[in-house]
């Protein structure tokens, strides 16, 4: 089947998603062109959907020295933001091995922002995950947003709403961000860095709504050398690895449990891969599951005929237990449990069903 036919079902999601982007952005040009920056904004939405990016880019856009409307990039400000060394533009994180950001930062930020901005006609303050921040850290913040210092405004980003005191939702103007559709990522794959339409369909699919770890799977995403070397392994590894679960499956028999055995073993010596070789076991089983019924919509495409072949040899019911046999394993390996031997336990179960 042509592969636009296998996508037309993801238009009306596709839509919808352009929509909640485009009102976002929409909302935020129309702080700036009226030139009414809140003290405070808060950008809502899951991990992975822009909300730092957006901050970076709303600092340059109310300090860009070119008068439109729009972060030029070439000004000495917009360059700087760029290069991570604007004195204004504040940011506050978690520190290294914390859970939660306490009220020294906070307090460090309040002696920062007594003196007026050294350049910036608008300074930021940035609070990444500001839902992480203890209650002694919100209530030393909410010091500051009732009494905001001149020419500031402050952004916190956050993806649990409930853990903010009222007070301070209540002094933030609220911002919601989406993550993109599955096939926003595709076209982006497609028409931005020229992947094969097929490929980027798998990707984006197996990705899920994250447009970052995409480009790493493609070796797309910018960053060192390490990071590049493992999106090669993923494009190497997911074939590997759906051919050995396809064959471990295509029989049920006990002659698979040594196989089972040894995919474990191979699996377990690169603890760094587990989490991306059971995101592509996982589509494996969606796809076994979906075939039964709609054989056009499954994502590993280039596999067609082998999950055609498999679904006529097992019940469906042997795939749902399959991939409940699959979310009992990513529990186990969460709570820290041995990765082989919670391995040897699921590729079993695979084995002699």
């Amino acid at each position: 089947m042509v592969i636009d036919q296998r996508m037309s079902d993801f238009d009306q999601k596709t839509a919808i998603s352009h929509t909640r982007s485009e009102q976002t952005i929409s909302e935020l040009d129309y702080i700036i062109q009226t030139d009414r920056i809140p003290n405070a904004l808060l950008f809502s939405g899951k991990k992975s959907t822009g909300k730092k990016e957006r901050a970076f880019e709303f600092a340059k856009t109310a300090n860009c020295r070119a008068d439109n409307k729009r972060p030029c990039n070439n000004c000495l400000s917009c360059k700087k933001i760029n290069a991570g060394v604007h004195p204004d533009i504040i940011q506050i994180s978690l520190s290294e091995k914390k859970k939660l950001i306490s009220i020294s930062q906070i307090r460090e930020i309040g002696i920062l922002l007594t003196t007026k901005p050294n350049e910036a006609h608008n300074r930021m303050v940035l609070i990444l995950d500001a839902d992480k921040m203890n209650v002694q850290a919100q209530n030393a913040l909410l010091k500051v947003l009732e009494e905001p210092p001149e020419n500031t405004f402050f952004i916190l980003t956050a993806t649990q709403i409930p853990t903010l005191l009222p007070t301070i939702l209540s002094r933030c103007r609220q911002i919601r961000f989406f993550p993109p559709s599955c096939h926003e990522i595709q076209q982006t794959l497609v028409h931005q860095y020229g992947i094969d339409p097929e490929k980027a369909y798998i990707t984006s699919r197996t990705a899920g709504s994250d447009l970052k770890k995409a480009l790493k799977l493609l070796n797309l995403n910018p960053g060192p050398d390490e990071n590049k070397k493992k999106g090669m392994d993923w494009q190497k590894n997911r074939s590997w690895i759906i051919k050995e679960v396809l064959g471990l499956v295509s029989l049920g028999n006990a002659a698979n449990i040594r196989k089972g055995l040894m995919l474990s073993q191979k699996l377990s010596m690169n603890p760094d891969h587990i989490l991306e070789a059971m995101t592509i076991i996982k589509m494996v089983l969606r796809d076994l599951c979906v075939f039964k019924y709609s054989p056009e919509k499954i994502v590993n495409l280039d596999f067609f005929d082998a999950f055609k072949d498999i679904s006529q040899m097992h019940v469906y019911s042997t795939f749902l237990e399959w991939t409940k046999d699959l979310h009992e394993t990513e529990k186990r390996l969460a709570s820290n449990s041995s990765i082989r031997l919670t391995l040897d336990r699921f590729f079993l179960k695979l084995s002699i069903l």
